[in-house]
C-alpha cells in the first residue's frame, strides 16, 4: 500500500479515494446535508491504526488481494 486515507471522522483507513465504502459515506452525508470532514493521508498502515483507524473492508482487503 502506497497511500493511505481517511477522513476527519472516519474510524476506517482506505488504500484509494475511490473505495467505495469511502464515496458512499461521502455521498451519504452531503445527502443529508453534513459538512463533509477533510481528506487525511497517513504514511503507512500501522501509522493509521496507531491514530485509531482500522482497515476498511472492501479497498485494504481487495488491494492485499
Amino acid at each position: 500500500m502506497s497511500e493511505i486515507i481517511t477522513t476527519g471522522a472516519g474510524d476506517r483507513y482506505h488504500v484509494t479515494e475511490d473505495c467505495p465504502s469511502l464515496q458512499a459515506g461521502r455521498l451519504g452525508g452531503e445527502a443529508q446535508g453534513y459538512q463533509l470532514h477533510d481528506v487525511h493521508r497517513f504514511t503507512s498502515a500501522a501509522e493509521a491504526e496507531a491514530a485509531g483507524r482500522t482497515p476498511c473492508g472492501t479497498c485494504v482487503d481487495a488491494s492485499n488481494g
